[in-house]
């Protein structure tokens, strides 16, 4: 980060700030606060939900509708709501107190699921009904997503955010894509609606640890200014500064390449590797397992190589991974180069998540972090269509070869524009805009 503008404090000073923080690190400094192991626990736990219901959805659509389309419409419906109401999301979250924010949507949408899931085990739940209801609880998800990623600075102190955020996304990943999904597929197998009342009880455990967490999280009091300003605001601050730029970007062409690849996946994995159903699913969770061990190990990563060589080699490494998941004619090399993949990955995002919550002001931190996420996010309908074109027109492998090559091409860009110095742990946001490379 380029001190221009000062240092700001570890711990934002406002007397609406969390003082269960600071007392946690007088009695513990060697260990995360107490506060942030119970926001930690409600994450998890609403993760695991997520993850039950990742395998419950599409499995209750297929029983309504054996249409790929209709099916698919599902997925659509969950991902919508933050490509239409993630900006809206992040400036009411830097208007509110955002624990409680965080609380609000946990019992919404543990009474949304309770709903759903008592209207399906009485047959009153079709597919528009379903994607409405879907919709719904999207749209409390991007609030409560906001909210997450914006209350995490107030939590721990600074030189703890990294090691935070890393406990934060491994808990996340391990939730989403090991503990979650085998518990829906079976709950599912025994009732179609237990699953979801399941999820339903993971938020309100989820609410009832957030409770417990004492103190305020609400931004810092300013004018008050209308929504819409302040959306413009936030994205104006986010594409002024040079490095959460280049991170925008970097997230999009990242997704844009790996949507494109993982779009014909599933072709590449039964025409090339002779891969049945139960070896895809097994192929996928190879990337979740170094994912996990990618956001665990992250901070020794960056701790032995700094944060520009970090990004730099999980830029090139995934580059190389995706580039020999398409070309190997092997599925244990395709498998672990997969696994190589998402262990980068997630150092990639707990350099950028952590660079942003100490570069932006928290009163605007809500709208950075849902700017970002619209920006990152946007890439995928884009890059899953660009994926069935190349493979129809050149072949599956090349469309690996594409997502490899606009994955290195942010070698230069990183290289040219953000200096050893920008991504410093401490200091001020930059002072304005330089272009972009």
């Amino acid at each position: 980060m380029v001190d221009e503008v000062g240092n700001p404090p570890a711990i934002p000073c406002s007397s609406s700030y969390n003082l269960p923080m600071a007392r946690d690190r007088r009695l513990r400094p060697d260990r995360l606060p107490t506060s942030f192991w119970k926001v930690w626990g409600a994450s998890t736990a609403s993760n695991v939900g997520d993850g039950i219901v990742l395998a419950a959805l599409p499995l209750f659509a297929a029983e309504l509708s054996r249409s790929p389309v209709a099916v698919a419409a599902t997925t659509v419906a969950v991902n919508l709501p933050w490509l239409v109401f993630g900006l809206f999301a992040g400036a009411v979250v830097d208007r509110v107190d955002r624990r409680r924010m965080m609380i609000g949507t946990d019992v919404g949408r543990a009474v949304a699921f309770g709903l759903l899931a008592a209207g399906v085990a009485t047959g009153l739940v079709d597919l528009p009904l379903l994607y409405v209801a879907v919709f719904v609880i999207g749209l409390l998800e991007t609030l409560f997503d906001s909210a997450a990623m914006s209350i995490t600075p107030s939590l721990v102190p600074q030189n703890q955010l990294e090691r935070a955020n890393s406990q934060l996304l491994s808990a996340q990943l391990a939730a989403n894509a090991f503990v979650g999904p085998p518990i829906g597929g079976l709950l599912f197998a025994i009732a179609a609606a237990l699953p979801l009342g399941v999820d339903a009880l993971t938020f309100l455990i989820s609410a009832m640890l957030l409770i417990s967490v004492g103190g305020r999280f609400r931004p810092p009091a300013r004018p008050r200014t209308r929504l819409i300003s302040d959306i413009g605001a936030g994205l104006r601050f986010l594409w002024q500064q040079r490095v959460i730029r280049v991170f925008a970007i970097g997230a999009a062409v990242i997704n844009l390449g790996f949507a494109a690849a993982s779009a014909v996946l599933v072709l590449h994995a039964q025409d090339n590797l002779n891969l049945g159903d139960v070896g895809f699913g097994l192929l996928l969770a190879s990337a979740a397992v170094g994912g996990v061990a990618g956001a665990q190990l992250a901070s020794r990563v960056i701790g032995r190589l700094g944060r520009r060589n970090g990004i730099l080699a999980a830029v090139a490494t995934m580059a190389v991974a995706i580039a020999t998941m398409g070309l190997a004619g092997s599925v244990w090399v395709a498998g672990v180069a997969y696994a190589v993949f998402g262990f980068a990955g997630e150092v990639w995002n707990v350099v950028s998540i952590t660079f942003r919550q100490e570069a932006t002001p928290d009163e605007m931190l809500g709208r950075v972090m849902s700017g970002f996420r619209v920006i990152a996010y946007g890439a995928f309908p884009v890059g899953a269509a660009l994926g069935g074109v190349i493979a129809e027109l050149a072949g599956l492998r090349v469309t690996f070869v594409f997502a490899a090559v606009l994955t290195a091409a942010l070698i230069p860009l990183f290289a040219i524009n953000v200096g050893t110095g920008d991504l410093s742990t401490r200091g001020g946001a930059e002072g304005g805009p330089s272009p972009v490379l």
